[in-house]
């Protein structure tokens, strides 16, 4: 079995199958679990990118204004950390968005082997590998398993 990492299976919310025949209506016309699913995914991709741009940062920070040394009172205090706490509120806004993606996701149903497999996605996005092992990779072979019989039909 090939293993997804949570990077690919990010990567194939936002791509497949919307983008795979370049008939984006068409497909979400057919599912709309399908748009529900592709801007979790790029929720997921902005929510990479922030925290990138938090720990560069940070970083900066660290390096150049001793950062770690400082207070909460004195880090909140200064003038190039306000970067940081806006990254930190556009991330919890992203997170937020996201548990209400899931939350509708789990009233709206997959009308098709694509939104079927788009679902169960996002969910192999939410569930740690490392909590669930196991079922973590049946997860994703039941994924591929979908996709592959999307593929044949």
């Amino acid at each position: 079995m090939v293993r997804l990492s949570r990077r690919k299976v990010v990567a194939a919310l936002g791509s497949a199958p919307l983008l795979a025949d370049g008939k984006v209506t068409a497909a979400v016309a057919a599912d709309p679990v399908l748009l529900l699913c592709a801007h979790y995914g790029e929720l997921a991709r902005r929510q990479e990118r922030l925290m990138r741009q938090w720990g560069d940062r940070e970083a900066w920070l660290g390096d150049n204004r001793d950062w770690f040394n400082l207070s909460k009172a004195e880090q909140r205090a200064l003038p190039q950390a306000q970067l940081l706490y806006a990254i930190d509120a556009e991330y919890e806004r992203c997170v937020r968005a996201g548990v209400r993606i899931v939350r509708r996701l789990r009233s709206v149903p997959a009308l098709t082997v694509d939104g079927a497999a788009a679902k169960l996605s996002v969910v192999a996005e939410i569930i740690d590998p490392e909590d669930y092992p196991g079922a973590h990779r049946v997860l994703l072979s039941a994924i591929e398993d979908l996709r592959a019989i999307g593929r044949k039909g």
